[in-house]
């Protein structure tokens, strides 16, 4: 799909909180459960300064992004 082969490859499982969501960091009780379903991600290094990205799970194909576009939150102005 992308032309080349991943440089990193991760992959973790869905969770869900039965109880105590925002406790866990807050010496609070959690019951917290891994989900089959997966997050993955694969990225390789570009040349071009565009970022190349596909959900397996949404329709709409490919959405590609100049990486010099995108501003961080605060950074603006």
């Amino acid at each position: 799909m992308y032309g080349a082969a991943p440089e990193g490859v991760w992959e973790a499982p869905g969770r869900v909180n039965l109880i105590g969501e925002h406790t866990d960091y807050n010496d609070g009780l959690v019951m917290p459960l891994a989900l089959p379903h997966t997050c993955r991600v694969e990225a390789a290094r570009r040349e071009d300064g565009v970022l190349r990205l596909h959900s397996a799970d949404a329709s709409g194909g490919v959405t590609e992004l100049r990486a010099d576009a995108l501003t961080p939150p605060g950074a603006a102005g």
